[in-house]
């Protein structure tokens, strides 16, 4: 919200925004009407409405950037190569479209694996079998390591090349809409073929060892980012950003089963310059960095989907646990006081700092291997979750998929068909026990509508039980009478 602030001769429109470093800052623009003033005041809570509480640029700069991006797009080159197009695409598409992290994501495959290898390529002459030809080899292109991590010495996967292909034909179907390819041209991406993604069964806990493991835990934090998986099939981000304004646990709640939390943003690491591109688009919150010249920053944002934002209702027991922890995150809050950095959120470090997910996967993976337990990621707790709701609800996968926040029933039921499985295996048991088990006691026992009566019957089975020489001796005494 700004405000306007007459000074003399002049009208000052004042508003808030947060700087590089999430300091947040006061900004005076002076104007020499008041009329100006009000255009102003409309054009900062429009800008920040739309992006963010960020800097807002003067509006004759704003319609020059609009302007400039429409000529970019209507300069239609025959000759112009894909590396060329991509810095439309990525300009136009990808800051509209694509969250911080995401961006930084995709234009490093960009610059990484589609420039170096491919950009030089004509945008009209890409064709569905040299397409074809780059992703397979792919698969001989040692990996680019990720900034400040060490060479991991293999060459791309076969599921980062879905990931390149992905950004390819995206790109390729905005070329066609943008007129840049014939518009009665199929997309070349469309039809490419892929290297086979193989299949990898995420490691999943059983639910004993799971009691185990969460009895065993000494780490309050870890302990409840553990039953908050558990219970609410939430994400490690979605943990790590939940406040206490959408935890609902009061003692009214709690007795009539309706404490829960509502899910609405998670903690996430995204870079700095991609952030900025994308004027903080989908920022909530930037937490101050303790490196000055630090490329990343850490960040309260929304959740990557619509579906991601939620309600999940707790067990009464977890519930419990997160009343006695807050009571106790309250006393270390008074027992610190101004050394306490309070950002109101449930996951915090001692000095109320948030606590980055690394921290909660090397907690995670000291418990498993203090204790003998099998080594999983702490993802797969909302795995075990997930297949445990599915068990207990009779497979019901909408109101799990609820809980989960997927956007597609189907990533529910195919994520967690290893669950589904052990089920049709109990199914085949069962099957066999009820009905094949008593087959032929069933057939031997069953009465054929003959016409003969009951005591004819028993004289039937009694004759078929006598020996051969009794049975002949017998038919001797009927025929002599």
């Amino acid at each position: 919200m700004a405000t306007i602030k007459q000074r003399k001769s002049t009208f000052s429109v004042i508003y808030w925004y947060l700087d590089n470093t999430g300091k947040r800052k006061q900004k005076w623009d002076t104007l020499e009407t008041r009329k100006e003033a009000k255009q102003r005041k409309a054009f900062v809570e429009y800008y920040q409405e739309k992006y963010g509480y960020v800097l807002v640029p003067l509006e004759e700069q704003f319609a020059r950037q609009i302007e400039d991006s429409k000529k970019e797009l209507e300069v239609v080159d025959e000759e112009i190569t894909l590396c060329d197009f991509l810095k439309i695409f990525v300009n136009l598409y990808g800051t509209s479209k694509w969250s911080p992290s995401t961006f930084s994501s995709k234009v490093s495959s960009i610059e990484n694996y589609i420039n170096p290898i491919i950009g030089d390529w004509k945008l009209n002459e890409i064709t569905t079998k040299s397409l074809s030809k780059y992703y397979n080899d792919l698969l001989s292109v040692p990996e680019v390591p990720r900034s400040n991590r060490k060479a991991t010495g293999r060459c791309v996967q076969p599921a980062n090349i879905k990931k390149i292909h992905d950004i390819i034909r995206c790109a390729l179907n905005q070329a066609i809409r943008w007129e840049y390819i014939d518009t009665s041209k199929r997309n070349p991406a469309s039809l490419a073929t892929l290297p086979k993604v193989p299949k990898v069964r995420r490691k999943v806990w059983s639910i004993q060892t799971f009691r185990q493991a969460v009895q065993a835990a000494e780490d309050d934090l870890l302990s409840i980012c553990m039953h908050l998986a558990f219970s609410c099939s939430m994400r490690i981000g979605e943990i790590t950003g939940l406040t206490w304004e959408d935890v609902i646990i009061d003692e009214e709640s709690i007795a009539t089963d309706n404490a829960r939390v509502i899910i609405n943003k998670e903690l996430s690491r995204v870079n700095a310059a991609a952030m900025q591109k994308l004027k903080e688009k989908d920022i909530i919150k930037i937490f101050p960095t303790q490196k000055p010249h630090c490329t990343t920053r850490l960040v309260l944002k929304t959740p990557k989907t619509e579906t991601s934002n939620r309600t999940v209702w707790l067990p009464r027991t977890v519930a419990q646990l997160l009343v006695q922890y807050k009571k106790d995150q309250q006393e270390l809050k008074e027992f610190l006081g101004s050394a306490y950095n309070d950002y109101n959120l449930v996951i915090a470090l001692e000095n109320g700092n948030p606590v980055e997910s690394r921290i909660v996967r090397d907690r995670f993976q000291k418990l498993c291997e203090e204790n003998d337990f099998e080594i999983v990621v702490f993802h797969s707790l909302r795995h075990l979750s997930t297949g445990y709701k599915l068990k207990m609800t009779n497979g019901d996968v909408k109101s799990v998929q609820g809980d989960t926040g997927h956007a597609e029933a189907e990533m529910v039921t195919d994520v967690y068909s290893k669950i589904i499985d052990e089920d049709r295996r109990f199914n085949a048991q069962k099957m066999d026990k009820e009905f094949y088990s008593t087959l032929d006691e069933d057939t031997s026992n069953q009465q054929q509508d003959t016409g003969i009566s009951d005591s004819d019957m028993e004289l039937l089975k009694l004759l078929k039980s006598l020996s051969p020489e009794m049975k002949e001796q017998l038919l001797k005494q009927t025929l002599n009478k």
